[in-house]
């Protein structure tokens, strides 16, 4: 089954997120939280304050909907992406956090995108598509997500972390090692960490990048 659109603007706040900002919300970092498959605005929040307990967060809730669990856009059985679908929804991101930043005071050149699986994967195209939204990305459980996606502009100076399992299938080490290679050929400093499990988020990790945000 296809995945549907739920009827919302994206390009307004009128779709489901939560917005936590922090004692600072205008000078401090703002961590823009992705879900995984299933999960909802709600689901990574305790991970971004892990990550940044001083950032203000914000977490969308993604618009597509397939076997009523909800997801940024879609992957097909055979471990294949929707790509039309990806370059939408990371428009959309795109325009939500220009939107937010107006709405919520926060600086927009301090935006990290923070994801887990699908949106682990939204993140990185968000990265390459619209790198003047984000300063860097957090990606945990991710992969290549995108075959003939190519930037609209350098990505020197800004930060990637892949945080992945050694034994996740759906992050396999041969498209990992693509995505890490396309991201440093755009000059982003990348730093890949893997765990010896499969498709979760592990606490050595979380606090690795803790450190290096701080």
């Amino acid at each position: 089954m296809r995945g549907k659109m739920k009827k919302v603007n994206p390009r307004d706040l009128s779709r489901p997120h939560v917005w936590r900002p922090s004692a600072n919300s205008e000078t401090s970092k703002t961590l823009l939280l992705l879900h995984g498959t299933g999960a909802d605005e709600h689901d990574l929040l305790s991970l971004g304050k892990a990550l940044d307990p001083t950032a203000n967060l914000l977490s969308p809730r993604g618009l597509v909907v397939e076997s009523s669990m909800s997801r940024f856009f879609l992957r097909y059985p055979d471990g294949t992406f929707d790509e039309a679908g990806l370059v939408l929804a990371v428009d959309e991101l795109a325009d939500f956090i220009s939107v937010a930043a107006f709405e919520y005071g926060f600086d927009a050149s301090k935006v990290f995108a923070v994801g887990f699986s699908n949106g682990a994967n939204a993140a990185g195209a968000l990265l390459l598509i619209h790198p003047e939204s984000v300063a860097g990305i957090a990606a945990f459980g991710t992969t290549k997500s995108f075959v003939e996606l190519r930037s609209n502009g350098s990505l020197k100076g800004k930060k990637v972390w892949i945080a992945n399992g050694a034994t996740d299938e759906y992050s396999p080490a041969d498209r990992t090692e693509a995505m890490v290679s396309e991201f440093k050929s755009l000059g982003a400093e990348v730093q890949l960490m893997m765990h010896p499990g499969g498709h979760e988020i592990v606490m050595k990790h979380i606090q690795q990048i803790h450190r290096n945000l701080a």
